[in-house]
């Protein structure tokens, strides 16, 4: 996982006042230990004041959320997030790919946090000389835009931020196991629920490009960073091989299901044709999966204009037309 940035906690302690230090006794009998542990008076209470307010669960709601300076779903504080970041979906993704990072301060352990409100987690070291976050954020748009805004909020200076995840091709002659990269951009995929009639039926089949009464719509695409897209590509090839990357256009769809065009008879989702219809209007897609475009855009939102860079690479895991779905143990090797 080293190519994957080619261009982009201290000692916990604690003691009650009073208590006496256990230090010494470091290898006495368990009991000589519950003795002086027992014989340490307890904490006292804090005694609430009657006037006091109770704490809000976080503050400036209308703006960027914080609880004691903590963003309220990343977890993170000011400081703590480098800002060339990796993200990935899956926690086990994030903690294969920190064991390349060096702690900040030799001695001490890796920043590591879990966000237990948002499910975040967040790895922050060194790699080659640089400071590098690993991000596990989760599946799908939501989860990009809670990441991307509230780590900007806390950072100053430029932000370089490369998606490292999986997908599903579209075309036929490009194999699982290989690694597309969204040189080409992203274009999305969404369910248009104004199609649906109260019954849960679709008033007609197909695709529209705006607002009106087809089930689905398609937007886009929102172009890549062609710099940090072209470095990712070359540090993918000299690793893997000239076929281990495929530069392409990638399609990111708001469901794992509906929106990529898998028919579950438990629901009514009207998508059949949804991929030819796509594939009709952007010939160039590859790649499909659920997060890339909204990285994308919110990219190209960002103020100062061009002060968060971006790129996506995914693994190819299932060739949609073929049915062919990579193994797991091949998955795992190009994790690492």
């Amino acid at each position: 996982s080293s190519f994957i940035v080619p261009a982009v906690s201290g000692d916990l302690s604690w003691a009650r006042p009073g208590a006496p230090d256990l230090s010494a006794d470091a290898g006495a009998p368990c009991a000589s230990a519950r003795a002086i542990a027992m014989a340490s008076p307890p904490a006292p209470k804090r005694q609430k004041p009657d006037d006091e307010e109770p704490r809000a669960v976080y503050t400036n709601t209308s703006g960027m959320p914080r609880c004691e300076g903590r963003m309220h779903h990343l977890g993170v504080a000011d400081g703590e997030l480098a800002n060339r970041i990796v993200i990935v979906g899956p926690v086990s993704r994030a903690t294969l790919m920190a064991e390349f990072l060096q702690p900040e301060e030799p001695g001490k352990p890796l920043f590591s946090l879990v966000s237990n409100r948002g499910g975040f987690v967040v790895y922050t070291g060194m790699f080659e000389g640089e400071r590098v976050s690993v991000v596990s954020i989760g599946m799908g748009l939501a989860m990009v835009d809670f990441f991307l805004r509230e780590a900007r909020a806390t950072m100053q200076g430029p932000m370089a931020v490369v998606r490292f995840g999986t997908c599903g091709i579209l075309k036929r002659e490009v194999e699982p196991g290989s690694i597309s990269v969204a040189t080409g951009g992203s274009v999305l995929v969404q369910r248009n629920y104004a199609a649906f009639n109260a019954d849960g039926e679709p008033v007609q089949n197909g695709c529209t490009t705006g607002g009106g009464k087809l089930p689905y719509t398609i937007v886009g695409p929102c172009p890549a960073d062609a710099e940090l897209s072209d470095a990712v590509v070359c540090s993918l090839r000299e690793e893997l091989g000239k076929d281990g990357a495929v530069p392409c256009m990638n399609a990111t769809s708001d469901s794992f299901y509906s929106t990529q065009c898998r028919c579950v008879s438990d629901f009514v989702d009207a998508n059949e044709g949804l991929f030819k219809e796509l594939l009709d209007r952007h010939p160039d897609v590859v790649s499909i999966e659920m997060e890339t475009f909204m990285l994308f855009h919110l990219a190209r939102c960002s103020r100062p204009r061009g002060s968060i860079r971006v790129a996506a690479a995914a693994v190819n895991v299932a060739n949609r037309p073929t049915g062919a779905v990579l193994s797991e143990s091949r998955l795992h090797e190009m994790e690492h």
